[in-house]
């Protein structure tokens, strides 16, 4: 069974259709890239994905659950983290707190529990503490730990991001065009922290990235996307050579 199951999957707004009859699925440990021209639905296929959007018609199912409907940190729980194409970080909390808080979706201690500190409230403390810190460490970020999102390079604000998803334990990390802004030195970084999370975790990648570089060194297998529609699915090699995607690409003519 496919870690990632989506089928037939169709989003509209208004008079807008965003994502036609699109289907695509993910085993474990997969690193699949999705690909296409600007406004091809990309972004839309991870929302609705994530929870940000409930579909038109279709389905989703994530390790054997349904999830069309629920809301965004019900999918988080379930162990599915994302990262944006513009970087969503509290600007005015320390990087320690921005990966502190994505893991409030399990705390499981309730208003009196904070109150009163309960035994609840402080082993749930704890454990996000103690892991925060660890993915700190891994991340490389132990340096910035105490400082705010806003005065970091943008090459580190990246970093806390990708730290954030990575501290929630996701089996599914969704990446949003992770080089967008980098300079040639960050992606080259970038390319090694997200070969080493996937080597290193027992995690499926699907990412978001226009940057060939990026794509062709990490991803196993690319799914194109053109106007909403899946027009191919394979190895690199084999989707740089289709026409389809040629076509979505440089027009028709460059055939």
């Amino acid at each position: 069974m496919a870690l990632l199951e989506i089928n037939g999957l169709t989003q509209r707004f208004s008079g807008l259709q965003a994502l036609t009859n699109f289907s695509f699925s993910l085993e474990e440990r997969e690193l699949v890239g999705l690909i296409g021209p600007n406004g091809a639905g990309k972004t839309t296929a991870f929302n609705v994905v994530s929870g940000f959007y409930v579909p038109t018609e279709g389905t989703i199912v994530f390790d054997g659950t349904p999830i069309m409907g629920l809301r965004p940190h019900q999918v988080a729980g379930l162990g599915i983290a994302r990262t944006f194409q513009n970087i969503r970080l509290w600007n005015d909390m320390p990087v320690l707190d921005n990966i502190r808080i994505a893991q409030s979706h399990w705390l499981g201690y309730g208003f009196w529990g904070a109150v009163w500190r309960s035994a609840r409230y402080r082993n749930s403390e704890a454990a996000v503490e103690k892991k925060s810190r660890e993915v700190i460490e891994m991340m490389g970020l132990n340096d910035v730990a105490d400082e705010l999102p806003k005065n970091l390079p943008y090459g580190l604000q990246r970093r806390v991001e990708l730290a954030r998803a990575l501290s929630t334990s996701p089996k599914l990390l969704l990446l949003d065009e992770p080089a967008a802004g980098l300079n040639s030195a960050d992606v080259d970084g970038l390319i090694k922290h997200i070969r080493w999370i996937h080597d290193s975790f027992p995690i499926a990648i699907w990412m978001i990235e226009h940057q060939m570089k990026v794509v062709m060194a990490l991803c196993r297998r690319l799914c194109v996307i053109d106007f909403g529609r899946s027009i191919a699915d394979g190895l690199p090699a084999e989707v740089q050579a289709n026409p389809d995607v040629i076509k979505a690409y440089l027009g028709d003519d460059t055939l």
